[in-house]
């Protein structure tokens, strides 16, 4: 009986999961707020939780602003510009902040206030003046689209992280008490079913961040492997200039070669000076893991072996990622790509996607394995030491000197 519930109880999880669409949310204030009343983690929200939140930002002497980004995740906040910084410095530099990692739906939250009486009015510089009443402002900031539509992710965020500014910091110059909350209309990384109303997750892979930027990218015809960079790869020769390989537009045919179980060869042809350029990129594949174990290189109808400077493999299901540069050579020849690199063989999905990359950063390194080695060889000396000194006795009985001499018996 107890499994039939676990299970009934597991099938009701997915489908509230499956029904969300929560985005990421973060609360700042000036002033004397009941902001500084909540912890600084915040556990996940739903819709409303969310809205007796607002309920409780509010009083009469708080003036409550929620700003929407019409599309808002996690990586959002995690995205630096050149500087090294977050995008979002307005929330950076001010201290008193609350984050939110997962709210259902706050713009619903906004909307049922209505129901408590609040106000809810476009924010602008005249949103307080001459208007009483429980009265939370609103900005959207998807009404400020950029002019372009060929600004890429960071530069919104950054015109939106001036917007915000501009906003806080003239309610704050305004009124001593202020709550601003940004947060978004929908995850990016959540999508809507055409079938239903249910939202699932989309798988998150590097290809799929921006269309645009598949510049280098190899799908063999049987959707074996994937080979992806964001720039076409350079080649050195015997100390040379880099010059980069340009797709050849007499042959741009993808080869292929699986008749090995364990080995899988796929190439394309490139162009070189008006020359053809041949890479083939060989996967070993192990028992439980892949590697990307060299480059065959061919010109001139010579053919060498580029062994890559760091390992590239990982397990079995799951892709590898570099930030780059990765760099094949020998002796001779340098093939380096200098921006971001992805390759998954042997792929198991019907689409030509790629799977979670495997984390690079080993766990087991060379300084923590000797430290253990070196620290378990001192406490097995410790041991032993102590062993031995425990077991160390003393005599019980001592001779007298101005007495009669102790005569010990040998049964003793």
């Amino acid at each position: 009986m107890s499994y039939y519930l676990i299970l009934v109880l597991g099938c009701l999880s997915v489908l509230s999961l499956s029904s969300t669409n929560e985005v990421p949310t973060i609360a700042i204030s000036c002033g004397n707020t009941q902001l500084e009343t909540l912890p600084k983690y915040q556990q996940s929200m739903n819709t409303l939780e969310f809205k007796k939140l607002l309920l409780s930002l509010w009083d009469e002497d708080t003036k409550v602003v929620m700003v929407l980004e019409n599309e808002l995740s996690l990586e959002d906040f995690t995205m630096k510009g050149t500087d090294g910084r977050s995008l979002f410095k307005i929330f950076e530099n001010i201290e008193d902040r609350r984050f939110f990692p997962s709210v259902d739906q706050p713009e619903k939250a906004l909307e049922m206030l209505s129901k408590n009486g609040f106000t809810v009015k476009s924010y602008n510089a005249d949103t307080y003046t001459n208007n009483s009443g429980k009265i939370i402002a609103f900005a959207d900031l998807n009404d400020n689209n950029h002019d372009s539509n060929d600004d890429s992710r960071q530069s919104i965020l950054q015109k939106h992280n001036n917007d915000v500014s501009k906003i806080f910091t003239a309610l704050c110059t305004q009124y001593k008490n202020v709550v601003l909350l940004f947060s978004g209309k929908m995850n990016p990384w959540v999508e809507k079913s055409e079938a239903s109303n249910a939202h699932h997750l989309v798988t998150r892979h590097l290809m799929a961040a921006n269309d645009k930027s598949e510049i280098f990218k190899i799908v063999d015809p049987k959707g074996k492997s994937l080979i992806y960079s964001t720039s076409y790869p350079t080649v050195s020769v015997n100390n040379g200039p880099d010059t980069p390989l340009e797709p050849s537009s007499s042959n741009t045919n993808i080869f292929l070669d699986d008749s090995r179980e364990s080995l899988l060869k796929v190439g394309t042809t490139f162009s070189v000076n008006n020359t053809k350029v041949t890479l083939r990129f060989r996967f070993e594949r192990l028992t439980f893991t892949w590697e990307l174990k060299s480059i065959e290189y061919e010109h001139d109808d010579i053919t060498v072996l580029l062994s890559p400077k760091q390992q590239i493999g990982a397990q079995k299901g799951l892709s590898y990622f570099s930030a780059g540069p990765v760099i094949f050579s020998n002796d001779s020849i340098v093939l380096k790509f200098d921006d971001k690199f992805q390759v998954q063989p042997w792929l198991t999905s019907e689409s030509p996607k790629f799977s979670d990359p495997q984390e690079q950063n080993s766990f087991f390194t060379p300084p923590i394995l000797a430290g253990l080695f070196v620290t378990a060889i001192m406490l097995f000396i410790v041991t032993w030491g102590i062993t031995m000194i425990m077991d160390i006795k003393t005599m019980d009985r001592f001779d007298d000197p101005k007495g009669k001499t102790i005569t010990i018996n040998v049964a003793e």
